[in-house]
């Protein structure tokens, strides 16, 4: 017979002392989107679920001096509205607003998003492309720090030990030359699961128009989400143009084709990858080149 147990706490404290017997058969949840599907496909199951869905502590935006700070039990819906996250990084807003249907974004959290580890995960390549870092508690009361990169480490595979609990996002907050925009292109409409997914992040002066600093995370071309010099090549000291939204489709399609050589979706990808990437470019600069939008 199966036998799960379930605990709710209700403070970081409370947690703690969850976490301190958590063992392999531990799942943490909080919005539980993913893992209760998981759950589902499962004919036996045994063991321990620590719910985090009732810490309100972990559930909050803040500005701190030069960094963002995002409680690991914030929604997605929230993150998507929130004015800290528009002013900052809007990609990640973006991001957030098209993760799934409505309701999942409105019981989804971040921390579940990036923790479930899926290569198509859309908050993972905004906050890649900031060097955003997460804060991890363990059961010893230990709170540090690492990066996604550390953190995921493949197609639904993280290296969180059991008694480990993602309680906080933190990314710098660039200056007002710093420019961010996500694009995705999903199987449906009403849920949409990435098919691939990209974000940029880069210094830009409308005074002197020119390029810097660009920094692209492309999203389900592999394991997980990955940096493309490739691209960001293709942008850095660039005057943005009509002439450089075809060198930066070019530069996308090329990773695209060296990423998944010989896959079945490569020609599908190849395509794709050039729509959005102009999403991505008209976000970014449709107020300065001709023919985007305003």
């Amino acid at each position: 017979m199966s036998e799960i147990i379930i605990k709710t706490p209700d403070n970081l404290e409370a947690l703690i002392e969850c976490l301190v017997c958590a063992n392999e058969n531990t799942g943490l949840i909080s919005g539980g989107t993913d893992f209760v599907i998981q759950l589902s496909q499962r004919k036996r199951y045994r063991g321990t679920i620590i719910d985090l869905s009732r810490i309100n502590d972990l559930k909050y935006v803040k500005e701190d001096k030069d960094v963002i700070r995002i409680g690991s039990g914030t929604t997605l819906t929230d993150i998507s509205e929130n004015k800290l996250i528009k002013k900052y990084l809007p990609s990640l807003s973006q991001a957030a607003g098209q993760v799934g249907s409505t309701q999942i974004r409105n019981r989804g959290t971040i921390a579940g998003n990036i923790g479930n580890a899926s290569p198509c995960a859309d908050t993972i390549p905004p906050l890649m492309s900031v060097g955003a870092s997460l804060k991890i508690v363990s059961g010893e009361g230990k709170i540090y720090e690492k990066t996604i990169d550390e953190v995921v480490i493949g197609s639904g595979r993280n290296n969180l030990k059991f008694d480990e609990a993602i309680v906080e996002i933190v990314f710098p907050k660039l200056s007002n030359d710093y420019i961010s925009a996500f694009a995705k292109l999903g199987t449906r409409k009403a849920v949409t699961i990435s098919k691939i997914n990209a974000a940029v992040a880069l210094k830009y002066s409308p005074k002197e128009k020119l390029i810097e600093d660009a920094k692209v995370y492309l999203g389900a071309l592999g394991p997980k989400s990955f940096r493309s010099e490739i691209v960001e090549e293709a942008l850095n000291n660039k005057i943005p143009s009509k002439e450089l939204l075809k060198y930066f489709s070019k530069a996308l399609t090329k990773q695209v084709d060296i990423s998944i050589a010989g896959r079945s979706s490569q020609v599908y990808k190849r395509e794709a990858i050039k729509g959005i990437g102009h999403d991505i470019f008209y976000k970014l600069f449709g107020n300065v080149v001709p023919g985007g939008d305003s």
